[in-house]
């Protein structure tokens, strides 16, 4: 996958593709109401009771990543791209 994104809406929704895709039916299934985290660049998924704290797991995991989070079974309601690092930019 490539992990440069043009844009913060681009990256929205490649976490969205990717919760879609591979988590979406589990998830609202065993964890309605509760915050994912997805790192775009790798795929992986981490979920948690607080959006802080699904954030805070998945940066740990992967320090340089790129995280898309949805407040699960939540159409819409809440979602956020985010990154830690202020020295990136999005490319153009």
């Amino acid at each position: 996958m490539d992990t440069l994104t043009k844009s913060p809406q681009e990256a929205a929704d490649k976490g969205t593709a990717i919760y879609k895709a591979k988590y979406q039916t589990a998830y609202e299934a065993e964890h309605p109401g509760k915050y994912v985290a997805i790192d775009i660049t790798t795929e992986k998924a981490w979920v948690a009771d607080t959006p802080e704290e699904a954030l805070t797991n998945a940066q740990k995991a992967n320090p340089a990543g790129f995280f898309h989070l949805i407040r699960i079974g939540s159409a819409g309601v809440f979602r956020v791209g985010y990154t830690q690092h202020n020295a990136r930019e999005w490319f153009t």
